[in-house]
């Protein structure tokens, strides 16, 4: 790019030179070849010309990957550390929305930087030509082209203020365009005939951005016109006075050319700067909004996990000896001012079965998300093994935990993958996958498929094969298997069994699990009777913790959602 600067500016001296030279030979009576070398030297420049810009067009696509690769693995290594409270904040949307929309100006600001160094040599390097003519033709064409750089640093700020101001705007318009699009909103906007509603809330939303767009880009072209219109009258001031200097004899009819061609692509070149610097200045402004987000403090967030509580934090027990015990736990969302769980107390002996139950939305998925460490509770201590949660190495703590959520993931990818995750450590061991998806009861609904454990799931991509809701669960339960955890956690994993399957899965899953400490929480009286203590939530209090005997003969919460649930049954 360095090179191609240089050559514009050499061109014109040389097609000066050419003219004063064809001039002489004429007056001189002498042959064309006297101009050759100069020929061969503006057609060596014309190739490097073209060499220089091919050169610089490949350099430039393999330097738009690097960065944009470079970019997007900044936002993803981001994201993917940020604890959860951070997807609670809508505010977090906005700084995502943006540093995705905005990625793309860190390769206009690596590559501005090299243009506006392109376009200063050679602007310098083309302007130094008019001092053929006269060293006040240079000032004069600065002067009448100055102004645009307060017109350009006012505009910049003004695109930057209106994107800030319409992103919620914008975000909306992005979410209507996928509900009509995703696949999992499909069925109820056909089924409700939904389309032309969201369909004329993104136009709604899209043209709230267009009007205001069009409008400041009107204003935009406005006074560039009339800039333009002052850097010509420059140009045509200087254009005359060189035409006046040649009929005087004071230059030649080559250095006329050089004034002509110097001045007029000086006038492009130093308007290209300044606007180039414009555009670097509002990418610059833009590309903050990437770097606030990869650069976000992981505290900046209510709710956000406490921080190390020492330099070196504790490794987790290699094996969980006495028990895990909340300590009058209590916990509000962030950005919520509804306690959901309050002064909840229970212990867990190590080896020991659990479950959780209670009404929807009583707090026992909260349990799970604590217990995982994905929050920490606002009041009270979880401990392990008499240590507070929070004292151990946080990797190790999930290293330790396995858990099947409710609303559990289910990747478009290969069946193998889709129970390999759950030790990514293992991803590409088969044979522990197999084991894993026998466990977890997915092994013969794999072995069905087109390609096996190889076979693509999800209709994302093409040649996948969906499953039922209750064959992802035994998927997702296999999964879990997959790791070497000392407690497994199962949040309503079997919701989409019967009753009869459920009961069976776990029967299974506590002969295969003797050794691990294991907390579920099920709808189902049938399954719940099988743990060791019960913990009843209502309200986000723990009002009832015990065997499942000892809870009927208290013949309280218990015992009357347990017998309720037993007459459906004799019914």
């Amino acid at each position: 790019m360095l090179g191609a600067a240089l050559i514009p500016p050499a061109i014109i001296w040389s097609q000066g030179a050419i003219i004063d030279s064809a001039e002489a030979a004429l007056r001189a009576n002498a042959t064309w070849r006297a101009v050759l070398p100069l020929l061969i030297v503006i057609f060596a420049l014309w190739t490097c010309q073209m060499l220089f810009g091919a050169i610089s067009g490949v350099l430039q696509t393999l330097l738009q990957e690097r960065v944009r690769l470079k970019g997007q693995s900044m936002l993803l290594e981001t994201a993917g550390n940020l604890d959860l409270a951070f997807f609670e904040s809508p505010r977090f949307y906005d700084q995502l929305h943006h540093a995705r929309d905005q990625m793309w100006q860190l390769y206009s600001s690596c590559f501005g930087t090299l243009t506006l160094i392109q376009q200063f040599l050679q602007l310098s390097v083309t302007i130094s030509l008019l001092l053929v003519l006269h060293p006040l033709a240079i000032l004069v064409l600065i002067v009448t082209t100055l102004p645009d750089v307060v017109v350009q640093a006012k505009y910049a700020r003004r695109y930057y203020t209106f994107d800030a101001d319409l992103i919620r705007n914008s975000r909306m318009s992005f979410y209507l365009s996928d509900i009509v699009t995703n696949r999992y909103n499909a069925k109820e906007v056909r089924v409700f005939s939904l389309k032309d509603y969201f369909i004329n809330q993104f136009h709604y939303f899209r043209n709230i951005y267009i009007e205001g767009y069009q409008s400041l880009i009107i204003s935009e072209m406005k006074v560039q016109s009339v800039l333009s219109i002052l850097a010509l009258v420059g140009v045509a001031g200087i254009w005359t006075y060189a035409v006046m200097q040649t009929v005087s004899g004071d230059i030649s009819a080559g250095d006329l050319l050089i004034v002509f061609m110097a001045s007029q692509q000086s006038r492009q070149q130093l308007a290209g700067l300044i606007r180039g610097a414009g555009r670097f200045y509002r990418n610059s402004l833009f590309v903050t909004r990437f770097f606030q987000f990869v650069d976000l403090d992981p505290k900046s967030v209510e709710g956000a996990l406490e921080p190390p509580r020492s330099k070196d934090p504790l490794p987790f027990p290699y094996k969980i000896r006495k028990e895990i015990e909340f300590r009058d736990v209590c916990f509000t969302y962030p950005l919520n001012d509804v306690q959901i769980l309050k002064k909840v107390s229970f212990k867990v002996p190590a080896g020991g079965r659990i479950a959780i139950v209670g009404q929807n939305g009583a707090g026992k998925t909260t349990i799970i998300k604590l217990l995982t460490r994905l929050y920490d509770p606002t009041e009270g201590s979880i401990f392990i093994d008499g240590v507070d949660l929070r004292e151990y190495d946080l990797q190790q703590v999930r290293d330790n935990i396995s858990v099947v959520f409710q609303d559990f993931s289910r990747y478009d990818l290969a069946a193998s993958l889709n129970i390999g995750l759950g030790n990514v450590s293992h991803v590409n061991d088969l044979e522990r996958i197999r084991e894993a998806a026998i466990q977890g009861g997915s092994h013969e609904t794999i072995e069905e498929l087109p390609e096996g454990y190889n076979t693509i799931l999800g209709k994302r991509f093409d040649d996948g094969v969906d499953l039922s809701g209750g064959e992802w669960q035994h998927l997702a339960i296999s999964r879990s298997f997959m790791s070497p955890a000392q407690v497994l956690i199962l949040d309503e994993p079997t919701a989409a069994l019967d009753a009869l399957r459920e009961h069976q899965l776990f029967e299974r899953m506590a002969a295969l699990t003797k050794d691990k400490t294991v907390v579920f929480i099920s709808h189902r009286f049938s399954t719940v009777r099988m743990a060791d203590i019960i913990v009843v939530i209502e309200n986000g209090e723990a009002i009832e913790v015990g065997p499942h005997e000892e809870l009927l003969a208290l013949n309280g919460k218990y015992a009357k959602m347990f017998r309720t649930q037993a007459a459906r049954y004799v019914a």
